[in-house]
Order: C-alpha cells, then structure tokens, then sequence
C-alpha cells in the first residue's frame, strides 16, 4: 500500500485542472484602460490600410469617419481588411465619428480579447463620448448583431464598405441616414 495514496491522486486531479482554470482567466480592461488605449490611437495610431480621413459614413451620427488601428490591426491588414480571415489577439480597432461639421460625437472601439467571447470572436466592443465617457461596453448586442454580417473578415467592416440603406435602417431605426451617404449608394448600383 502507498505510503499517501490520496496526495498523489489529489497532485494527479490537480495537474489535470490547470488547463482549465489558466485558460479561464481572461484579462479584460476597465472601460477607464481601454478609454486611454483609444486616446492614444486618436493621437498616435497609423490610419487603418484602406482607410483615409474624413471617410463618409452612413448617418448623420457619423457623417465623417476616421479609422485608426494599433500596431496589430496594421499589419495583420497590410493587404486589406477584406484578406483579413482572423484578426490577431491584442488588435485595437477604432472609429472616429464626426458630424457634417466635422464635429467629434462619439469613438468605436473593437479590442480582440483572447477567450472573451468565442461566439463573437472575441471582440470587446466600445463606444464613447469624446470626454470618455462610456456608452456602451463589452458584449454589446448591437453591435455584435450589426458586426456578425462581416463574418469573412473577422467581424470588421473594410473602409469605404457601403451597406444598403435597409441594412442600415434596421440597426440604426431612429437615426438619420446621412444624404451622402444615400447618393454614393445610390451611383454605386449597377
């Protein structure tokens, strides 16, 4: 009979259990954390390839667009978001949102979290006033339900990508469709 049969059983359960109690620990920043990533990216982030300033967008909320990303994002899209399959753990995404005045109303935010949300490709998603403070935070339901239509390209919608004005419509009901944005829609069908 072993000397302690019930250590060595219990150092056996024990070596079986780190797997999953280290993979269950996922490091998920404060909206404060995030908030100063965003900042430095609005100051110091390279433009998203693709990408240029004063993009339109398809709202009046978001007449203008600037899409800034980290390091990460950058080269993980160096061909184009639209070759992007699987964004890379730590990518930082951000969009900047102006109104026809070029005013700044609000920033968007995905950060890829390793095991955060597998069902939503583990994006953290973001959005907040320009003082920081925050709108929404973490496994937004709208924005997932509006980012789950860009399943190619990891839940990321390439630059200049132009959504019918339904589509549209249905995520955003009470907020006005920007007249730009109806008049590029309309001269890019056939």
């Amino acid at each position: 009979m072993p000397r302690y049969p019930g250590r060595r059983r219990m150092a056996a359960y024990a070596l079986l259990l780190i797997p999953f109690t280290a993979s269950a620990v996922v490091k998920v920043p404060t909206p404060a954390a995030l908030y100063r990533k965003v900042r430095a990216l609005e100051d110091h982030g390279a433009l998203l390839p693709g990408s240029h300033l004063w993009m339109y967008g398809s709202r009046m909320a978001d007449y203008y667009t600037i899409d800034k990303a980290n390091a990460v994002s950058v080269r993980a899209a160096t061909r184009g978001v639209q070759h992007v399959t699987r964004f890379p753990a730590g990518s930082l995404y951000i969009k900047e949102n102006f109104d026809d005045h070029k005013v700044l109303k609000t920033v968007t935010a995905m950060l890829k979290v390793p095991g955060y949300d597998a069902g939503d490709r583990n994006w953290l998603m973001a959005l907040y006033k320009p003082n920081g403070q925050v709108v929404a935070y973490g496994k937004v339901q709208s924005c997932i339900s509006c980012h789950a239509i860009a399943r190619r390209t990891d839940f990321t919608f390439p630059p200049l990508t132009r959504l019918p004005i339904a589509t549209v419509k249905t995520f955003f009901p009470h907020q006005p469709i920007s007249p730009r944005y109806r008049a590029l829609i309309a001269h890019s069908r056939p």
